[in-house]
């Protein structure tokens, strides 16, 4: 089933929560874009996503201070959880291609015409991303680089090109989207098992889940670490607290997303899918990542201290194992739901 043509262009979509202090940065960037207009249209787009200070005021007077270059909309998305500000924003989108932004990211000056360039050599790409650098408010604590990546401020994958196969997605931020990838799981009745950050809520996940929709409707991921952009990471966020709250997000997102990887192997070769017992078969690898973690602990004298990584590596494995056992016990049917989601895509190819 072909899907609309799409108009061609960026559209650049700020998904945004209590961003007041931040925001002005991130629009001053897009605002250097070095664009031929003759070759690439842009817009961007920024959905307020339920904050409750004066975002959506900032980021106006800031377009307009700046007399921004390109068209813009403010939008307003009552319903917390970024899975929904993704949802408005798509659908009001102009342009094929939709650049996912942060509101803390900076794009370097260069990103979407690149970015354009990546996405037009290949019509199978559903989502391109890039690096991240971290540009800190305070001097990061000794532990930063460590942990980089879990602030989208580190190399995504250990090669660049296709990364279908593995690590099969790309952060959300910089992440950009083929639109017409976008509608063929919505057209397939895709519905986000998570509700991605909402509020102060640090459940991620909604970005890899999107990724591995698009894997599964036979589509590409992509990286290249020539898309670069900086991201501000502020003083509240640099303390191992916050660390340990995004380890305990991510190991019951990734818990909840091993249905659309077990597709994904088996779709490669590399599985059988579902199998009886599924969520125990996974509990069980989740606990012997755990056992090794903790041997690595004890091997390092660690005892969950600021910084120790193999502490929080071996909590990390453990609420993913009871996370799991817990779906087991209660009769989750994700699998059900994923294997439903793969019929209509197969409906839609036909």
């Amino acid at each position: 089933m072909e899907t609309a043509q799409q108009e061609r262009g960026i559209t650049v979509l700020i998904c945004t929560y209590n961003s007041a202090s931040r925001i002005r940065e991130t629009i001053q960037a897009l605002a250097r874009q070095k664009i031929n207009p003759a070759v690439l249209a842009v817009e961007v787009l920024l959905v307020d996503n339920a904050s409750t200070d004066a975002t959506s005021q900032v980021a106006a007077a800031e377009f307009a201070a700046l007399n921004f270059p390109f068209p813009y909309q403010l939008l307003y998305e009552g319903k917390s959880g970024k899975s929904n500000a993704l949802e408005l924003g798509f659908a009001t989108a102009r342009y094929e291609y939709v650049c996912i932004v942060d509101d803390d990211n900076w794009l370097e000056d260069n990103y979407l015409t690149l970015a354009w360039e990546v996405m037009e050599a290949d019509k199978q790409i559903a989502a391109l991303g890039g690096i991240g650098r971290p540009v800190c408010e305070i001097t990061p604590p000794a532990w930063f680089p460590e942990f980089a990546v879990i602030y989208a401020a580190d190399k995504q994958a250990d090669r660049q090109g296709d990364i279908t196969r593995h690590p099969s997605y790309v952060y959300g931020a910089g992440c950009v989207v083929r639109k017409a990838a976008w509608q063929k799981i919505h057209q397939a009745g895709f519905k986000s098992m998570l509700m991605g950050r909402h509020g102060d809520k640090l459940t991620s996940g909604e970005d890899n889940e999107m990724c591995y929709a698009f894997v599964l409707a036979g589509y590409k991921i992509w990286y290249d670490e020539r898309l670069r952009f900086e991201h501000f990471i502020p003083a509240q966020r640099l303390n191992w607290n916050y660390v340990q709250r995004i380890f305990a997000g991510n190991a019951e997102s990734e818990a909840a997303l091993r249905p659309y990887l077990d597709y994904i192997r088996a779709m490669q070769g590399n599985s059988s899918g579902n199998k009886p017992l599924i969520w125990l078969r996974n509990a069980k690898f989740s606990l012997q990542y755990a056992v090794v973690a903790l041997n690595k602990m004890l091997k390092n004298n660690e005892r969950f201290r600021e910084g120790e990584s193999s502490a929080i590596r071996t909590s990390f494995y453990w609420q993913q194992f009871k996370t799991l056992v817990k779906k087991e016990l209660t009769g989750d049917k994700s699998y059900e739901l994923v294997a439903a989601f793969i019929a209509r895509l197969h409906q839609l190819d036909k």
